[in-house]
C-alpha cells in the first residue's frame, strides 16, 4: 500500500519516456529516408516520392494519435486511482495499443526500405525500446504475501 504511489508514478514515467522515444525514432526514420531515390529501378526518373517517405508521413499520423490516446490513458488511470485490476489493464490496452501497433509499423518500415542506414538501424532499435517501456508499464497485479 505504501508504494502504490510510487509504482503508478513510475508506470506513468515509463509511458511518458515511450512516448519521447517513439517521437525521437520517427525523427531517425525520417532522417534516414532523406537519400531513398523515388524510383529505385530507374534512377533517372525523380518524379513523385519515394515510398518510405509515404509511409513516414503515415507513421506520423498514425503516432499523433496514439500519443493523444496514452496522453489520454495516462489521464483516465490517474482518475481511475486504485480501481479494479481489470479495469486499469482494459483502459491500457485500449490507450496503448496504437503506440505499440506504430511501433511495429515502424520496424516493418525501416526493415523494408532504410535498413541499410545507421539511423534507420537506430530508429529500429529505438521503436523496439518503445515496446519494452509499453511493456514494462503495463498494470501488475499486487501480490501481498503474509509476513511469517
Amino acid at each position: 500500500m505504501i508504494f502504490e504511489g510510487t509504482q503508478r508514478m513510475s508506470r506513468y514515467k515509463s509511458l511518458l519516456i515511450a512516448i519521447a522515444v517513439f517521437v525521437m525514432a520517427w525523427f531517425f526514420l525520417l532522417y534516414a529516408s532523406v537519400d531513398v531515390p523515388e524510383n529505385p529501378s530507374d534512377l533517372s526518373d525523380t518524379r513523385g516520392l519515394p515510398a518510405v517517405s509515404i509511409y513516414s508521413v503515415i507513421l506520423a499520423v498514425i503516432g499523433g494519435v496514439a500519443i493523444i490516446m496514452s496522453g489520454a490513458g495516462i489521464l483516465i488511470s490517474m482518475r481511475l486511482g486504485s480501481a479494479s485490476f481489470v479495469s486499469n489493464f482494459i483502459v491500457f490496452v485500449v490507450s496503448n495499443a496504437l503506440l505499440v501497433l506504430g511501433a511495429l509499423l515502424g520496424i516493418f518500415i525501416i526493415l523494408s526500405y532504410v535498413l541499410d542506414n545507421p539511423f534507420g538501424v537506430a530508429g529500429m532499435f529505438l521503436y523496439l525500446v518503445v515496446i519494452g517501456f509499453v511493456m514494462y508499464a503495463a498494470p501488475r497485479r499486487a501480490s501481498f504475501r503474509p509476513l511469517p
